[in-house]
């Protein structure tokens, strides 16, 4: 059911992307750094899209990179706690003064 649902969805989303590139179809000129470009106003909507998706993706792995980072770390940091209180449970409680 939920792949089917998700199937629909995203057909209605192609369709309603499809419709709206047909009825965009008008060059527009776009101004950047360096010129100027004529393009479809469609093409400048992806890429101005595709380009906001790559700038997501690698914000979002590099706050990834560091939580895994922060992981590793704590999990050296518990090995680390529970090898001492291992330890300091072998200890003998009643220790010989000299």
């Amino acid at each position: 059911m939920y792949k089917t649902l998700l199937l629909v969805v995203l057909i209605v989303v192609l369709c309603l992307g499809a419709t709206v590139g047909f009825f965009n179809a008008q060059t527009v000129e776009f101004y950047y750094l360096f010129g100027s470009a004529h393009l479809p106003l469609i093409a400048l909507v992806i890429f101005v899209f595709v380009i906001a998706v790559v700038l997501t993706l690698a914000l979002t792995m590099a706050r990834i990179f560091g939580l895994k980072r922060e992981i590793r770390r704590l999990h050296r940091q518990l090995s680390d706690s529970q090898t001492e209180l291992r330890n300091l449970r072998d200890l003998p409680l009643n220790q010989e003064q000299k």
